[in-house]
This record gives structure tokens, C-alpha cells and sequence, in this order.
């Protein structure tokens, strides 16, 4: 059950992060930070609510942040997918691969395991 709520709401950041960066014109470097910094925040909130995430978890949270990228560029672009510039794919794929590796690398330890020395 917890999973499916952890599911739920990267959804509902993803959804609502798109929103907002489809407001920005990311261009460069800008595009790959966001993309990076949104498959984080997609990747934090499933992890905080799933507590332990694991790899289908972590590919869940992959796709729902290129999901919400890819909204992002489509506002952005005008809602035309020629608009659609380079670094925002590329972005896309930054924040597919970002989510995961948070998810991976977010050091919580399991239930009852001892405190490293």
C-alpha cells in the first residue's frame, strides 16, 4: 500500500512541477540542472513516502520524471512538438536516469539494521 502511495505522489509532483518549469524557457545547462534536479525531487518524495524504496520504485520514479519533462517541454514549446528544442530532450533524459540513481544513493538503511561505527 505504501508504494502505491509513494507511486501517487511523484505522480503529483511530477504533475505539478511540469506545470511550473513549462512556465520557464530552460535553454543549455539550465535544461540539464532542471532535469537533474527534477528526477530529485520526483525521486525525494518517493522515497519519503515509501520509506524503502526499491528498484521498481526507482523506475516508476524515473518515468514519472521524464513523464513530467516531457509535459514541461510540450507547455513551453507552445504545445508544438517541432518548438521543442535539444536540451530540453536531453533534459528528459537527465531526469530519467537522475530519479533512479537518487532513489539508489539515498543511504536509508533498512529496519533494525545497527548504525555503522
Amino acid at each position: 500500500m505504501r508504494q502505491a502511495v509513494a507511486v501517487l505522489a511523484g505522480a503529483v509532483v511530477a504533475a505539478l512541477g511540469a506545470l511550473i518549469l513549462g512556465e520557464y524557457e530552460l535553454k543549455g545547462v539550465m535544461a540539464l540542472v532542471a532535469g537533474a534536479l527534477f528526477g530529485v525531487a520526483v525521486a525525494e518524495v518517493v522515497v519519503a513516502v515509501a520509506r524503502h524504496p526499491g528498484l521498481r520504485l526507482g523506475l516508476a520514479a524515473g518515468v514519472l520524471a521524464a513523464a513530467g519533462m516531457v509535459w514541461a517541454a510540450w507547455i513551453a514549446a507552445g504545445r508544438v512538438w517541432s518548438y521543442v528544442g535539444s536540451a530540453r530532450w536531453v533534459a528528459v533524459g537527465v531526469s530519467v536516469v537522475a530519479a533512479p540513481v537518487w532513489i539508489r544513493t539515498s543511504g536509508r538503511r533498512e529496519p533494525d539494521t545497527p548504525p555503522d561505527p
